[in-house]
């Protein structure tokens, strides 16, 4: 697995020279020889894929299963902070007021909040931060409260983005997988989950069962064309204000789970991206930088018949497949 990529100033400039361009950029030549091998890796994965890669300077794209729906899991934490900024803008909030946790913001899943006592005092940037590079679930509850899961999906159809809703906190996401295996889990409260309550999701059979049905939700769901049409929107400065969306690439950029999409990319390579994991389900969204070119690539995954291991490596060579494509260019 490759270090973080903590390489900013690539992003800024970037952002700062796609504020202005047109469709003046060469376009790619030979895109239909990367996507029939994409297509090949596609068919050969256990299980489900949708892959977008959309070249933001000339407008070129791939899709393969792009406009199918798929849960987003945290990827859905991408819209959320769209929202998060695009409010803070209208001076709903600060990005700089301070929320003090205490013991019922405390929820299931990833993060490091949760283990934190009571009455630390992280400021919205902060939250927003975590929910990005750690995956922070209780950052990510404390963030869709504030602004509404309804207006993250109503400002996604403003954007054009049909494709894109989120319904649900994290704890609520879990709490209706869990239930898929469990349907006493349906009556627990967040307190009672988060104690270890015996579940009876030990059995493959029930898992499996879980998995498939889960992914045929529709809720919190997302296309992969549209996910990389949200990602455009963001490095051109289009998702909200141009200050805004370079605040949101540098926190993307600052990602600690590098280990899907970037795992086989050259060091030193920019990807500014979310993961998300749950069930059968495991994707990963993003803008890799190959040459200060900005290439949005996502890689959205259901039932998947191979450990999650396997699926992280089948989809960083398909990363890299990308990435040596555009690298080749001239």
């Amino acid at each position: 697995m490759l270090a973080c990529r903590a390489f900013v100033l690539p992003i800024l400039l970037c952002l700062i020279s796609l504020s202005a361009f047109g469709q003046s950029t060469k376009p790619v030549q030979n895109i239909e020889r990367l996507r029939a091998r994409l297509q090949e890796l596609v068919n050969a994965f256990p299980g489900t894929m949708g892959v977008a890669v959309r070249d933001i300077a000339t407008g070129q794209q791939i899709s393969i299963n792009g406009d199918r729906q798929f849960p987003m899991a945290s990827a859905y934490k991408i819209p959320i902070l769209v929202e998060v900024f695009r409010q803070a803008e209208a001076g709903k909030f600060s990005l700089d007021d301070r929320v003090e946790l205490t013991a019922a913001d405390r929820t299931l899943g990833s993060g490091v909040l949760t283990l934190m006592a009571p009455g630390l005092k992280p400021t919205i940037r902060d939250l927003a931060l975590l929910m990005i590079i750690l995956s922070d679930n209780q950052a990510t509850d404390i963030l869709l409260t504030k602004v509404g899961a309804e207006n993250v999906t109503a400002t996604m159809r403003k954007l054009g983005l049909n494709n894109i809703r989120v319904d649900r906190t994290t704890f609520e996401l879990i709490r209706d997988y869990l239930a898929l295996m469990d349907e006493s889990a349906a009556s627990k409260t967040k307190q009672q989950l988060m104690n270890r309550p015996q579940l009876n999701t030990s059995s493959p059979e029930r898992v499996a069962k879980a998995d498939a049905e889960f992914a045929k939700i529709m809720k919190d769901v997302a296309s992969p064309d549209d996910m990389a049409k949200l990602l455009d929107l963001i490095v051109k400065g289009k998702a909200a204000s141009e200050d805004s969306c370079r605040q949101m690439m540098t926190i993307m950029n600052r990602q600690q789970f590098n280990h899907r999409l970037p795992r086989y990319l050259p060091e030193g390579t920019g990807f500014a991206h979310k993961t998300g994991t749950i069930g059968s389900t495991t994707n990963d969204a993003g803008v890799m930088f190959i040459r200060g070119n900005p290439i949005a690539l996502v890689v959205f995954t259901v039932d998947k018949r191979a450990s999650r291991g396997e699926v992280e490596e089948q989809m960083g060579r398909l990363a890299r497949v990308v990435y040596d494509f555009f690298d080749a260019v001239k």
